[in-house]
């Protein structure tokens, strides 16, 4: 059962007790992402992510490194398109430090100009790194134009230009806009007393300064595209986007990953055993969903020889249009149903998932449903619902394609 507190000035604190383990996980999580950057500030998000690594006034980096590392714990970040989340592992007698180099990180980031400078060039050879990924980089070029002009659309790392750009002042001016106790949620899992907890949190956090933040969320229009990058790959990459739900929208978000699952989201799906088991055209083929507060989209995903191509496009679309108009089984939807709630259950094995999932609901949605909550909604979804959502998403007149390979500039379907 999850419990929640709300400091003084603003945080809000969620942890679920799980007395059998000996591990706790702990992350601090910002209500900031790459969707309400600017185009001259691309990236800042992920920037500021790197630069609380590089060092507190207490700490250098090797210094935060080491302190996790000889305890045998994990600390890491990442950047979404909405949130950042800072987060640690360690076995639950450890996370008194856990905590305290973390609450450092978050209130005593240096920014020293020399390290902002050399982790430029470090962030500049990740981006190389997700463009050399043709995988990675279908998706980015068809995020980039399927949400063309709104901040959705941008690359959480940023550009080559924007990263040049981004000085010391701007990474400063949008620390101090977002990092703000109000904006944020801490959420632990593991072996802990919440208590106990919400007193060492507020020790550590209570200097923490709240000010009013304004972050307004608007539908990011989805636009059809057909975009195509010629890269010398022994491959192929195939990337299509269809315009579905939002995360706001409670009584389809179940029904939707019933829907994605049975389609491509999963080895016995149609698109696997239809492309992949039966035409032997590709390795790898699926489909995803990612969800956003005003609009969402699924993903379907494949690689294969440029020979196939057209082929596996074309039974892409077939199976489309099959899923529009006969919907899925009775059969369907229940194996489905029980291959969800499997999944879930087994994900709440691992503390840090249970951290992440607490957290990322409770900063994005203001709330969190409860284990049984989640299995009694799955097993509610009903046909008349899951058709709606297939109506909604499987419309080929919102579609964007990306196709990324060598000699693909000329392709036309």
């Amino acid at each position: 059962m999850y419990k929640t507190h709300v400091l003084d000035n603003g945080l809000t604190i969620i942890g679920e007790e799980i007395q059998h383990v000996k591990s706790i996980s702990l992350g601090v999580w910002i209500n900031a992402g790459s969707s309400i950057e600017n185009k001259k500030v691309s990236g800042v998000s992920h920037f500021i992510e790197h630069m609380l690594f590089k060092g507190t006034k207490n700490r250098t980096s090797k210094d935060i490194a080491n302190q996790i590392d000889n305890l045998g714990g994990q600390i890491n970040a990442f950047t979404s398109k909405e949130c950042t989340c800072y987060y640690v592992k360690l076995l639950d007698s450890h996370i008194d430090i856990g905590l305290d180099i973390l609450s450092d990180m978050i209130l005593n980031p240096l920014f020293d100009k020399n390290d902002i400078d050399k982790e430029r060039l470090v962030i500049l050879e990740e981006l190389k790194m997700y463009e050399d990924s043709p995988e990675d980089l279908a998706y980015d070029l068809l995020t980039e134009n399927v949400y063309a002009g709104d901040g959705l659309g941008m690359n959480i790392i940023g550009t080559t230009k924007s990263l040049y750009d981004i000085n010391q002042e701007e990474i400063l001016n949008y620390f101090k806009d977002y990092y703000l106790p109000n904006n944020s949620v801490i959420s632990i899992s593991g072996n802990f007393n919440f208590e106990e907890m919400v007193n060492k949190i507020e020790e550590k956090f209570k200097l923490w300064e709240k000010k009013e933040v304004e972050i307004e969320i608007k539908k990011a229009e989805f636009k059809n595209c057909f975009v195509t990058k010629n890269k010398d790959t022994e491959q192929v990459n195939l990337a299509m986007s269809l315009e579905t739900i939002s995360s706001e929208n409670i009584e389809e978000v179940y029904a939707l990953a019933i829907v994605n699952t049975v389609f491509g989201g999963s080895i016995s799906s149609r698109l696997f055993q239809k492309i992949r088991e039966e035409e032997s055209l590709v390795y790898s083929i699926y489909s995803s969903q990612s969800l956003y507060k005003k609009c969402g989209e699924l993903g379907i995903f494949a690689s294969m020889s440029n020979e196939n191509l057209e082929d596996v496009y074309n039974l892409i679309i077939e199976e489309i249009k099959v899923l529009r108009e006969n919907y899925l089984t009775d059969k369907e939807i229940k194996e489905t149903k029980e291959q969800l709630k499997g999944s879930y259950i087994l994900g709440l094995e691992s503390t840090s998932s249970r951290m992440m999932s607490i957290g990322k609901a409770m900063l994005l949605n203001n709330r969190v449903k409860t284990t049984d909550d989640i299995l009694k909604s799955i097993d509610e979804v009903d046909k008349k619902t899951i058709n709606r959502v297939i109506d909604k998403t499987f419309n080929l007149e919102k579609l964007g394609i990306c196709i990324v390979g060598k000699d693909v500039e000329e392709i036309k379907f």
